[in-house]
């Protein structure tokens, strides 16, 4: 009562706020996650996109570092240094436009001295510590290195592509993978339809048996017959409840949503083929399989990665320009600059390029083998998922008609059991056929989607804008 004292004075503000609260939170649980939201899910939170597109980050870097390579370097720099080294010394000094007559020891001449030329002068040869500090400005212009930089350039290029496709390759995989888990909560739940109505089915055999039983029709021992096909039922329901409990763990999974959070799956969803021939389809596999186009870009790569070494065998071209201030402070009084082309060619580094070369051929080999095993495993697959789909389609036509001839069977021996006719033992074998032919169904119609999924992730067609 004093509870009720209290929320009868809650403020208006207060009732809206609850209200609303609560209608939201009732929204939230009953917006399903159809098969699209499912798909967009995972694409956006699965840590597998994250991997895929740090990949092609990384290749797009690389080109941008490639085509840096062709700009100049341009490197600042400032070195100071003392010594009392004679060379440094006098070599400081000439850069500093402050050498003298005096530093070659012409204090110690003396004209009229027969040994004179062999006299070592002391300022020259045992100068004190002298200080320099050099600022440094240095650009370096690349202009012909064998066609490497073009050669970076082409195997980022192909980098990038193969990064693409590899994107569109976890996407659609993504994709597979959510509709089969997206599949499988439906088919877990179809299973659990079943054996709730084998244990509709069982409980009425008890209550009919229970009733016969009274009346002195049947014996007994059909009752408990009854009692145990019962038993067996349930136990056959709530494996078929965990079941689809596991279905929505594998879907949440996918989608990196936390365990706890309650979703509600939205309407099935069947899949269609994108061409109705075997031969279009392996065609379409050849063609658009992101999978297998990765793989081709990578081989391209390697090319590329060739051409980078051989460019190694040629010669190079460069222009350096430097302008240099040496002061024995921070004055920046003595200027100088030096401009160079240098031209360099490689004589031999005793088979280290060559190697490095050869190694880069069998690597591109390798890839272009991978390409090959690559290109049967599709067709393989194509083959098989398009044979099985075949042989499934047939079987999911044969199970409805197992499932009414076993429904029409059953209603029969029902009612022969009903009428003293038939036993509990006929009753219970041609319910179980029942539930065999229905979960026959419901297993041949999943595989029969699974198949076509597989065509379409085979032939680069798992995508939300072509199912």
């Amino acid at each position: 009562m004093k509870m009720f004292e209290k929320l009868k004075w809650m403020p208006v503000t207060g009732w809206f706020c609850l209200i609303f609260g609560v209608n939201v939170q009732a929204a939230a649980l009953s917006t399903p996650y159809d098969f699209k939201t499912c798909v967009e899910t995972a694409l956006s939170q699965n840590p597998e996109m994250v991997v895929s597109q740090q990949r092609l980050a990384q290749a797009q870097y690389a080109l941008k570092e490639a085509n840096a390579s062709r700009f100049p370097q341009v490197t600042a720099s400032m070195t100071a240094s003392q010594s009392n080294s004679a060379l440094n010394v006098f070599g400081m000094k000439l850069n500093q436009r402050q050498a003298s007559f005096a530093d070659f020891g012409f204090s110690q001449f003396d004209s009229i001295n027969p040994n004179i030329l062999k006299v070592q002068p002391d300022d020259l040869n045992n100068p004190g510590g002298h200080t320099d500090i050099n600022t440094r400005l240095e650009i370096l212009i690349p202009v012909w290195n064998g066609g490497k930089i073009s050669g970076y350039q082409s195997q980022a290029k192909a980098m990038i592509q193969a990064a693409q496709k590899g994107e569109q390759a976890v996407q659609q995989f993504l994709t597979f993978n959510v509709y089969q888990a997206y599949e499988g909560v439906h088919t877990a739940r179809a299973f659990v339809s079943v054996a709730e109505q084998a244990v509709k089915a069982a409980q009425a055999y008890v209550d009919t048996t229970a009733n016969l039983v009274e009346q002195g029709v049947v014996v007994r021992s059909e009752l408990l017959s009854a009692n145990v096909h019962l038993s067996q039922a349930k136990t056959s329901f709530e494996q078929a409840k965990m079941q689809e409990q596991l279905a929505l763990d594998s879907l949440k999974m996918l989608m990196a949503t936390p365990d706890d959070e309650e979703i509600r799956v939205g309407d099935r969803m069947s899949v269609t083929l994108p061409n109705a021939s075997l031969e279009s389809l392996l065609v379409m596999g050849m063609n658009t399989n992101p999978q297998l186009n990765a793989k081709r870009e990578a081989v391209r790569s390697s090319r590329a990665e060739v051409d980078i070494h051989k460019a190694d065998q040629r010669p190079s071209f460069n222009i350096m320009a430097r302008g240099d201030f040496n002061d024995a402070g921070f004055e920046f009084d003595s200027q100088s600059y030096t401009v160079a082309g240098v031209l360099s060619w490689k004589i031999t580094d005793f088979g280290l390029t060559t190697n490095r070369l050869n190694r880069a051929a069998a690597v591109t080999a390798e890839k272009q083998a991978a390409v090959r095993s690559q290109e049967n495993q599709t067709r393989h697959a194509i083959l098989k998922a398009w044979r099985t789909l075949q042989v499934v389609e047939r079987q999911v036509y044969s199970h409805q008609l197992a499932v009414e001839q076993a429904e029409e069977a059953q209603r029969l021996i029902l009612k022969r059991y009903k009428g003293g006719i038939a036993t509990m033992t006929e009753v219970l074998a041609s319910q179980a056929q029942l539930d065999k032919a229905r979960a026959e169904l419901v297993q041949s119609l999943y595989e029969q989607n699974i198949q076509k999924a597989k065509l379409r992730l085979e032939t680069g067609s798992m995508r939300l804008d072509q199912l």
